[in-house]
């Protein structure tokens, strides 16, 4: 016999309080804007919250509440007008597909050491695009260079970040 209602969602409230920081730090890896990442998280509690009665409290909740915000993330890029400034679909795919809790102190770990060996200038470029407050096309002015330009040296970076991460976390030197 099933679970009084209320009794489910009690423990549906449970789970998701004590996961949402998790969650948080799962939308926030994908999405570089916290305005972004905080809508998201906004839209996936909604909609986590219309579905609690389908949630099966046999199964882990994390990894169910992270579909639904990968789910909402695809959305927000398909409608975003910054589309400029987030990470491409197939490179979210990608994330989410590999996101585990397991892995994920060591990745963040990694991905400092390896913010660390790129270049002031390099590092300049991704926190004026990816933390500032203006799109890839103001920066390209500034720089007085083209948006495609800036683009190549994003794809660039974020390729030598990938091959790093993943040589640390081969090798184990996260740190």
């Amino acid at each position: 016999m099933s679970q009084p209602t209320s009794s489910r969602q009690d423990e549906f409230a449970k789970q998701f309080i004590a996961n949402q920081g998790r969650l948080y730090g799962f939308i926030a890896t994908m999405l570089p804007h916290r305005d972004d990442a905080e809508e998201v998280l906004q839209r996936t509690s909604l909609v986590l919250w219309q579905k609690w009665d389908s949630y099966e409290s046999t199964r882990p909740f994390l990894p169910w509440a992270r579909g639904i915000a990968h789910h909402e993330i695809r959305n927000l890029l398909r409608r975003s007008e910054r589309r400029n400034v987030h990470l491409s679909e197939p490179i979210v795919e990608m994330l989410a597909a590999e996101f585990d809790d397991e892995g994920a102190a060591e990745r963040t770990e990694a991905l400092s050491a390896c913010l660390e060996q790129l270049k002031p200038k390099q590092r300049h470029l991704l926190e004026q695009c990816y933390l500032g407050p203006h799109g890839i096309n103001a920066v390209a002015e500034a720089m007085n260079s083209t948006a495609a330009a800036v683009y190549m040296r994003l794809h660039r970076m974020r390729k030598i970040l990938v091959e790093c991460i993943n040589r640390r976390m081969a090798q184990g030197l996260a740190q």
